[in-house]
């Protein structure tokens, strides 16, 4: 199942990829994860970390604590987030964010989700509720967003990547 969304926020993209990359803060803003635990985090380079978390996603019916492994990229303002380690009902997971300097100084967010279940039935059931999800997502950063990253650019302008 793949996502794929492209969304013009009016905060720096240094901000943004800051509060995405703070993974702990998750449980505060976003409703069905209910715990993330940094188990390493490594400096790659001078302007990129890694960090190994485990994270515990409940919602409705079904409870998982998956791994994963997000990689930020401050020089190119980009986060990869994959499915690190073994075990567990996700298959496949690997989420892009990349962050787009505008003109006038807000952000294009180009959005990449990629999940795939291992148990049919269940990948079945999800299908239809990803977009959903992933909706949900992105309305939990945008208001996190306007919380703690100051504002940036103009709103009546019409600004795209090209």
């Amino acid at each position: 199942m793949r996502i794929h969304r492209q969304t013009r926020l009016f905060h720096r993209p240094q901000d943004l990829l800051d509060m995405v990359i703070d993974v702990e803060s998750y449980p505060k803003f976003i409703d069905f994860i209910s715990s993330v635990r940094i188990l390493r985090r490594e400096t790659l380079t001078p302007t990129s970390v890694a960090l190994t978390v485990d994270v515990a996603v409940q919602y409705k019916f079904i409870s998982e604590t998956f791994r994963s492994r997000a990689t930020a990229d401050r020089e190119n303002l980009r986060i990869r987030i994959e499915k690190a380690g073994h075990g567990g009902a996700v298959r496949t997971l690997t989420n892009i964010w990349e962050f787009h300097l505008l003109s006038d100084g807000s952000t294009q967010l180009d959005f990449t989700l990629d999940v795939a279940l291992k148990a049919a039935p269940l990948q079945f059931l999800v299908r239809g509720k990803i977009d959903g999800a992933a909706a949900s997502i992105m309305k939990a950063f945008e208001k996190r967003a306007a919380q703690i990253c100051a504002p940036a650019g103009d709103m009546s302008q019409e600004l795209r990547v090209i």
